[in-house]
């Protein structure tokens, strides 16, 4: 009998079934595991790229970017990474004004020596925030005032 025995347990160092139960259900969980964080993270990026900003109602939109410039115009956000802006104003020293407030004026892109069209796109990255402005408020008027003159 001892022979028979030794005959049924199978090769030396062979794992007996308990081990070998447990160890497949491990390799089961670390599994499930892995596609769950890949389907969370393909989520998550997927929120990100998909981003969409609400622009409030306005007519104007104040921009402020990273680098301190501020632009007002007519705002677009319907881009993924670019926003575009037409009807583009700036505030400039030492420019020629249409409204200037303590030595800064607002200049309309386009009249610049390079001779840019009225449109930017603007990188997201780049936004800090943006404002909806008021009709009365003094940057509208002097945009208003500035259109008025040109026609």
């Amino acid at each position: 009998m001892a022979i028979q025995s030794k005959m049924n347990r199978g090769p030396i160092g062979s794992p007996n079934s308990k081990k070998r139960g447990i160890g497949t259900m491990w390799h089961w969980v670390i599994g499930v595991s892995v596609v769950v964080l890949l389907v969370l993270g393909w989520y998550y990026i997927s929120l990100q790229d998909g981003e969409t900003t609400s622009i409030g109602s306005g007519e104007f939109q104040a921009i402020f970017l990273d680098n301190g410039q501020v632009y007002f115009g007519r705002l677009d956000a319907s881009g993924d990474r670019f926003y575009s802006l037409t009807d583009v104003f700036y505030l400039q020293s030492g420019a020629t004004p249409i409204e200037t407030t303590n030595a800064l004026a607002l200049t309309k892109l386009g009249n610049e020596a390079h001779g840019p069209e009225d449109q930017m796109q603007i990188n997201i990255d780049h936004i800090l925030f943006i404002e909806d402005m008021k009709n009365d408020s003094k940057v509208v008027q002097a945009i208003n005032d500035y259109k008025n003159a040109d026609n």
